[in-house]
Formats: structure tokens, sequence, C-alpha cells
């Protein structure tokens, strides 16, 4: 991606609702062929923000261009940006492959073709045969493969997508990540994905976006946010940072896959603290602990490492951290 010529661009983009302003003024490019995550807590303008690039909803100020187009009063029918809901919206009354067809039935392609388009499409995504079973007929994640179908067979520019893992059981979201992932490497167009899971956003997105109160905090590569978070808002919106004291009554964050446990003092940086409990958390194990001040700490650490450590709740440890992973947080936070 280039920001000479990105896909699509935000431009000073508002969006009020009465008293209430839910975006507010963001700026941000999205490349052609990217695949970018939108993420933050309830009410932060993530949807509002995917709505709007959809066409649902007009900007109250600022421009949306889509490959260079002012898009502000461009209808969502004229937009080319289908969009996969988290409730899927599948017509009940038709079965899996008229479902599929629908988008291409309404742009006028012939019956023939679409039937060979929508049959191609239910290959491959595996819903072969599945075809005259009514969509209640199948299970949460053949829904969700016919929604994606639906959504692609008109060969897009860029899909969008709205939640569209959080109605699956947690064996399903890992499934249909990879195939989320898959598809948008193999047909190389542009994903927009808004999510609040963290190991959705982090596990497929090029790029993350977060946001906060209407704002965008902070754009980045997964590993850049998640390890460099750039405010206090971030860092704890992330979840598994350490924010300590730093130099000159600032603060820095310290992510909990950087900290070290020991049970005997190291020399440098450490911080005495008393053990509390540990979460499993798949690549690892997050300890958590306490400083004499009350402050939480996390720390990851491996199965052998907490088998030698032999923790108890109560046991004193320090913790330390190369100063290569302290990033200093800027001082004024999003949601201050």
């Amino acid at each position: 991606m280039t920001d000479t010529d990105p896909l699509v661009r935000f431009d000073g983009v508002r969006k009020s609702y009465g008293d209430f302003e839910a975006v507010k003024g963001i700026d941000l490019t999205i490349g052609r062929g990217e695949f970018v995550a939108i993420m933050g807590p309830s009410g932060c303008g993530k949807t509002t923000t995917l709505r709007m690039l959809a066409g649902l909803e007009a900007p109250s100020a600022g421009d949306i261009t889509i490959g260079g187009k002012r898009m502000n009063d461009v209808p969502p029918h004229e937009r080319d940006t289908p969009l996969v809901w988290q409730s899927l919206a599948l017509f009940p009354f038709l079965n899996v492959k008229e479902n599929v067809e629908f988008g291409l039935k309404m742009r006028g392609v012939s019956d023939t073709e679409a039937h060979g388009r929508a049959m191609l499409w239910l290959e491959r995504m595996g819903l072969k045969g599945f075809e005259k079973r009514r969509v209640d007929e199948l299970s949460g994640g053949q829904r969700q493969r016919v929604a994606l179908a639906r959504s692609l067979v008109t060969e897009p520019q860029m899909l969008l997508l709205d939640e569209p893992l959080s109605a699956l059981d947690a064996h399903l979201v890992i499934r249909m990540q990879g195939v989320l992932t898959r598809l948008q490497r193999e047909l190389g167009i542009t994903f927009v994905y808004v999510t609040h899971s963290q190991s959705e956003a982090f596990a497929m997105a090029d790029r993350v976006v977060i946001m906060g109160q209407g704002e965008i905090a902070q754009v980045g590569a997964p590993r850049d946010i998640f390890r460099a978070p750039r405010t206090r808002f971030v860092a704890e919106f992330v979840g598994r940072n350490n924010i300590l004291p730093g130099a000159g009554g600032g603060e820095i964050s310290v992510a909990a896959d950087r900290m070290t446990v020991s049970d005997v003092a190291p020399g440098g940086t450490a911080i005495e603290a008393a053990f509390l409990s540990e979460e499993f958390a798949g690549t690892g194990i997050i300890c958590y602990f306490e400083d004499a001040s009350g402050r939480e700490l996390k720390a990851q650490v491996s199965e052998a490492e907490l088998e030698r450590l032999s923790l108890e709740p109560g046991a004193k440890v320090w913790l330390s951290w190369p100063d290569e992973a302290a990033h200093p947080l800027e001082p004024k936070s999003i949601d201050e």
C-alpha cells in the first residue's frame, strides 16, 4: 500500500447524531488488497465508521473516497462494498444456492451464469451438495460460509465484515479465521473487519485500527500495537501490558511477554511482587502479581517455567524487563 494511491481514504470524517458525536474527525487510508481490522470498546465508533464506508450512514462532515471517487452521497448498491453482518442476514425463504445467486440476479446476470458462479463458490466454500438446503438446516459455520459466498460471488473490490464470528462457538471461530485469511490472500481484495475480539484482529489483520470515543487512538501492525502501545488507553485496551512509572513523572508500558519472573532479586530494574493467580493463554500462561502499592502486574511464562518457580498464592518474586521492552506512553490518553 502507498499513501498516494489508497483504495479507501477517510479525510476528517465526522458523524453526529444530534448533540452526540459518534465519530470525531478521523483520518485513515486503507490499501488495495489489505486486511484491516477496526476494534475498540463498545460505543467507540467502529461500527459507525464501517456503516459510513458501506453507505448506510452519511458523514456529517469530511469526505470518504473509494478508488479516488468521493462516495459521501453514493447509495450502498452503487458502492461494490458488500457487508457481512453479525446476524448474516440470509434469506430464510431461499435455499442455499438461491441465497448465493441473489446479488448476481439483482445485477442482471443471466440465470445460467448465476447458477454456474454460485455453484463454483459453494464448492470453494466446502458446501457442494448443500445447494438445495434451507439455511435454517445448516450449522452456524455453514451459514457463515453461505454469507461469505453470497458476498464474494459478485467479485467485489472490497468486503466489509461487522463482527461476523461473534455468534459462533469457539472452535468454529478458529476455523473461520483460517477460512477468512485464506480467502483474502487468494482473492487479493481488501477486507475491512470490525470486531471487539483482539484475538481475531491480531490473528488475521495486516493492520489494526484501535478506536476510542469516536477517535483513532493508534494504527499499526498487530505486533507493534501489542508491544508498543502509544497511549495508556491502548495499553489498557490490549490488556497484556504493564503500565509502570517512567522517567520524569511519565509512564511506560511493558508487554507481559517481555517480563521475566525470578525468585531471587536480579540486577537492574526490578519490582518485588506477590503472586496472585494464573491463566492459561494458549501460547503460554499469564501470571498475575501485585506489588506493594497494590498495582496489578502481568507476566507470560511457559509451563516449564511456572513449574520450576512452584508459585503459591502470596509467594514473593521479582519481575524485571530489558530496557528496550519499555515504551513511553503519551501523557494524555484518548479517554481523558
